[in-house]
């Protein structure tokens, strides 16, 4: 009972250091905190909402093809501060698991890769992101658990109209996130996350995101 006490209270406090940088950012519709768990999901949507410069909402599709791996869509809008046109973003990826929590070593690891596209405001990015997601899960009483994860990657940015003054670029940029996902019940959980890039293309800035997962009752997953 102590020992999950204390590392939900050393997660709670990451959350509320990572949430204080964000709060100071300004995030751009195509950065935003993944929100990928170190596991496989079977099947789960999820619906979130990230700050920043401007409010981004943004739509998950999860769906396995096996115990060990997933698909993954993304899709979603922005409203950016400062502009007049709506940001739009979509794009998909895959994620393999490589190393599940034993009584032996306590973490998940799952590799996690992509691409995905926004447009909008006279500005077009691709972003080919890879990297992995790691984490443990602490379950906690009346079913309910409590996943903090770190997901760091590398991504590959394409920008092929960056505004009216400037052609084509790339880069290859480092982000991070810093998250957790406390499971109210088989069904039902909320995940929190901050987002840090290294992308100039993405406008070098952070954000933070909330959101809900759904995951259908007949494919939810026993308690671990």
């Amino acid at each position: 009972m102590k020992t999950w006490r204390t590392t939900a209270a050393c997660t709670l406090g990451a959350l509320v250091a990572a949430l204080t940088v964000a709060a100071r950012a300004q995030a751009q519709a195509f950065h935003y905190p993944a929100l990928q768990l170190p596991t496989v999901s079977t099947r789960d949507y999820t619906t979130a909402v990230a700050s920043g410069a401007g409010t981004t909402v943004l739509f998950q599709w999860r769906e396995g093809l096996s115990s060990r791996r997933h698909w993954q869509l993304d899709a979603g809008v922005a409203d950016r501060t400062g502009s007049e046109s709506l940001t739009l973003f979509v794009g998909g990826g895959m994620a393999q698991a490589l190393t599940s929590a034993t009584a032996d070593q306590p973490l998940d690891v799952l590799l996690a890769g992509g691409a995905g596209v926004s447009f909008g405001g006279g500005s077009t990015l691709l972003r080919v992101p890879l990297g992995v997601s790691v984490g443990h899960t602490f379950a906690l009483e009346q079913g309910m658990a409590l996943t903090p994860f770190v997901h760091p990657r590398a991504s590959l940015d394409v920008c092929g109209t960056c505004g009216a003054n400037r052609g084509g670029n790339s880069e290859v940029s480092l982000n991070f996130d810093l998250g957790v996902n406390f499971q109210v019940n088989r069904q039902f959980a909320v995940r929190a996350s901050g987002g840090f890039s290294g992308s100039d293309l993405a406008g070098g800035q952070d954000t933070f995101a909330v959101g809900f997962t759904w995951t259908p009752a007949a494919l939810a997953r026993p308690d671990r």
